[in-house]
């Protein structure tokens, strides 16, 4: 069993053989069910891993002040960032740095890949994330615009699932976002970063209307914030 829990903006929790991770966690951004970290940290008790995929404060989020509450999950981000996130914790010998393209292998079923991205950051570089095990993976795409090289994501990891950016402005926008499911190839898409705020507003239904109109047979996941979808792990 896998599933995806949309929190909002671009904040999952997800869970993939038996380990939670959470993915950019501003955990109380405007759309969020949770309005406080304490809320938050009752309703899951547990986070392994704790991944960011750039030093952009709505990705980075409350990841210093989750490393001191879950005490023993890890960070993972580009090393600068990593590193960064674990000293202001505390936590340095829990910080998983790692660097794009290179695989980390996290337990015996599940290794991390962090991706390109096209974005910017302060720290390290931007990236987006994968999650592989045997029969399953996740690609998070992070910040980023549309690039060519998703076709050879699709090529080395075949996602089962992309959460991609849709709201435009910093990201792609629907557009941009159809042609990266013809590229990426996924079973399933989960859209993120939009309606955060009035700049990045847009309609996920569009995406549907827009991916099926170009033939694409990827099923379009619309989650509400704080909702959850599982899926059957072979």
């Amino acid at each position: 069993m896998a599933s995806i829990t949309w929190l909002g903006h671009a904040a999952f929790v997800v869970e993939l053989n038996s380990k939670m991770f959470l993915i950019d966690p501003w955990v109380t951004n405007p759309l969020s069910p949770y309005k406080s970290i304490e809320s938050f940290v009752r309703n899951y008790h547990r986070i392994d891993y704790i991944i960011v995929t750039h030093d952009h404060g709505d990705h980075v989020g409350e990841s210093i002040e989750l490393l001191k509450r879950y005490r023993d999950a890890k960070i993972c981000a580009i090393f600068e960032l990593a590193e960064y996130l674990a000293s202001q914790a505390k936590a340095i010998d829990r910080s998983v740095p790692g660097n794009i393209g290179g695989p980390i292998k996290l337990s015996e079923s599940i290794t991390l890949v962090f991706t390109p991205a096209h974005h910017s950051s302060s720290k390290g570089m931007p990236s987006g994330v994968i999650l592989l095990s045997k029969s399953f993976s996740i690609y998070h795409a992070g910040d980023t615009g549309l690039f060519s090289e998703m076709a050879l994501i699709s090529e080395l990891y075949r996602p089962t699932v992309a959460l991609l950016p849709i709201g435009g402005h910093f990201t792609m926008g629907i557009r941009e976002a159809v042609k990266a499911i013809e590229l990426l190839k996924p079973q399933y898409v989960v859209p993120m970063h939009y309606n955060t705020f009035d700049v990045i507003k847009a309609d996920p239904t569009e995406l549907s209307i827009m991916a099926k109109e170009k033939g694409l047979d990827t099923m379009i996941v619309i989650l509400p914030p704080g909702k959850t979808y599982k899926f059957q792990v072979k």
